[in-house]
């Protein structure tokens, strides 16, 4: 009987939290020959976020941010050091709660940043 009185309010907490920003923002970036989509990346400091990376070209990119990554809490995804690699045609998906501050990104492949494959993180 006790359980069903607390159901209530555990779910009247539940959707509390979610309205208040509980849930997580999906930002899409596009990696191509040779820059993000977009190459500036507004995000909330604090938010719950996916970083949604898409690869639309044949030969693979990564995303390399080692300070906004060692800033941000509750990272889930295939971060090594920093940087993660996306394959060609293919998407990853890296969770995690943003710091505030502005961050330098860039393609750490083979003359990739010197082609322009560069942007930066802007968290507020």
């Amino acid at each position: 009987m006790r359980a069903l009185i607390l159901l209530p309010l555990i779910l009247s907490a539940s959707a509390t939290a979610t309205a208040q920003g509980g849930r997580a923002q999906t930002v899409e970036v596009q990696l191509s020959s040779f820059d993000f989509t977009p190459d500036t990346i507004q995000l909330h400091a604090g938010q719950p976020t996916v970083l949604h990376l898409v690869n639309n070209g044949n030969g693979g990119h990564n995303f390399s941010a080692p300070d906004f990554f060692a800033a941000a809490t509750d990272v889930s995804g295939p971060v090594r050091e920093g940087t993660i690699e996306v394959p060609g045609h293919q998407t990853v998906d890296v969770r995690l709660t943003p710091a505030s501050g502005t961050y330098r990104l860039r393609c750490t492949h083979t003359l990739h940043t010197t082609f322009g494959m560069s942007g930066e993180i802007v968290v507020h």
